[in-house]
């Protein structure tokens, strides 16, 4: 056998056992780490109620009947406004509650809510107004029933009504003007009165 044959055998043989030889272990994965327990976030600020669950103007709030809804004012003249559904759904027989202000005395401005509703005779509706104080606040009210011509609201409509409470308020005259079909408005008279008699200064 030659030197080199040798060599090569003992090349053979040494690379033989090392193939033998069982690879390593594979590192051990590292310990989880353990992590803190969360912490309690902050807690969040209260749910503001719902839109729609009271009206406020000029420094008096009401209280929205269960059931009406309040809205946007339709335009610039209005402070807030209320719609009122009728129980079948009906939009025509809806009562709509406007909030504004205006210059003029209170008598003036019922003056004019009652030129607005003819009686049979085409002459202004007539109706009794009573005054009282609700939280420090000189009220008026009064009803009007007859043929309904409001500023820009189209055709006369029969047999409406207009319920107009003006109130002396801490920053000017609040006048808060409900109308619709005279059925609806006399149903839902007790509602807008209780609205009227529990309202707040801010």
């Amino acid at each position: 056998m030659t030197r080199t044959t040798i060599v090569v055998l003992a090349g053979l043989t040494f690379l033989a056992a090392a193939c033998e030889k069982k690879s390593p272990p594979p590192p051990a994965a590292p310990a989880p780490t353990t992590n803190p327990a969360p912490t309690t976030p902050p807690a969040a600020p209260s749910t503001p109620a719902p839109a729609g669950n009271s009206v406020s103007a000029l420094g008096v709030n009401f209280t929205v009947p269960a059931g009406w809804q309040s809205a946007p004012p339709s335009n610039s003249m209005r402070l807030a406004e209320i719609n009122v559904p009728d129980a079948s759904g009906d939009p025509a027989k809806a009562c709509l509650i406007v909030f504004s202000t205006a210059g003029g005395s209170v008598q003036s401005n019922m003056d004019r809510w009652a030129g607005q509703v003819a009686d049979a005779s085409g002459a202004p509706s007539k109706g009794e107004v009573k005054t009282r104080d609700i939280a420090g606040l000189k009220v008026s009210t009064a009803e009007f029933t007859g043929s309904y011509a409001g500023m820009g609201d189209g055709p006369a409509k029969e047999n409406w009504m207009l319920r107009g409470a003006i109130i002396e308020a801490p920053e000017g005259l609040l006048f808060i003007k409900m109308t619709g079909p005279a059925e609806q408005m006399s149903a839902a008279g007790p509602a807008f009165n209780t609205m009227i008699d529990n309202l707040s200064k801010r």
